[in-house]
């Protein structure tokens, strides 16, 4: 693996450190009912926070001191974190396209058991990369090195990426923007994921005012007494599986 250092910045604050701990431990508590090593995270749309919470989800199961590998999955836009070996950067698009190993992938972050790959330079043809029987094995590897691996997808509902993962994975969460997300667009998520086969774990209300909080359930939901019909349309689709509305 190389050590490159990298930081994936935590700036939290306590109530939303707690809430990651109450993400984390109802993901354990799925594992009881069956395997959950790996999860990927998904979206309706772009810009609902898909990807601070699967960061700081890697970051929170770290924290515990297992081993977690968080993979940057969005082919459609280009990321790398400076791995460099020969003036290449390598990312998981190399590994994909390129047949690169998974160790020239891999970076070390400056948070304790916890390992990235970034999506790497944008190839033409995302969603047959997915698709390829070589993401299936970088699964299968990265979960027998890991305790925890957590991806990070592309918006499900403006590409077909993210089902294409969730399929192959253990579980998936879904991020929603609160007074944000609408219903149809979330239906239409569901339903894309249940004809991938993919098994969902719940939700995560994401972007909720602190101000008009006084509790949280289940995900990283909060609960808004004014309001309740956020909640409770979520709840309608059997996606929440810990909310008491």
């Amino acid at each position: 693996m190389m050590n490159t250092g990298q930081d994936i910045k935590n700036d939290a604050g306590a109530a939303i450190k707690e809430a990651f701990k109450v993400l984390r431990a109802n993901i354990k508590f799925y594992g009881v009912k069956g395997k959950v090593k790996t999860v990927a995270v998904t979206s309706t749309k772009m810009n609902e926070g898909k990807t601070a919470v699967s960061k700081n989800l890697a970051m929170s199961m770290a924290e515990t001191g297992i081993k977690v590998l968080y993979i940057d999955a969005d082919l459609r836009k280009a990321s790398t974190l400076e791995c460099l070996k020969g003036g290449m950067e390598y990312g998981l698009s190399n590994l994909l396209s390129e047949g690169t190993p998974l160790a020239d992938v891999i970076c070390s972050t400056k948070t304790g058991n916890l390992y990235c790959i970034a999506s790497g330079p944008k190839p033409p043809n995302p969603a047959e990369l997915i698709e390829a029987e070589e993401f299936g094995r970088l699964l299968k590897n990265a979960s027998e090195s890991f305790d925890m691996v957590i991806i990070d997808t592309p918006p499900l509902g403006t590409m077909i990426d993210a089902a294409l993962i969730a399929g192959q994975t253990d579980g998936t969460v879904i991020v929603v923007e609160a007074n944000g997300t609408e219903l149809r667009s979330l239906k239409r998520v569901r339903e894309q994921l249940n004809k991938a086969n993919a098994r969902i774990l719940g939700v995560v209300l994401n972007k909720v005012s602190r101000r008009n909080c006084d509790d949280y359930y289940g995900y990283y939901h909060y609960y808004d007494k004014e309001r309740v019909k956020r909640g409770r349309w979520l709840q309608k689709l059997n996606l929440l599986r810990k909310a008491n509305l």
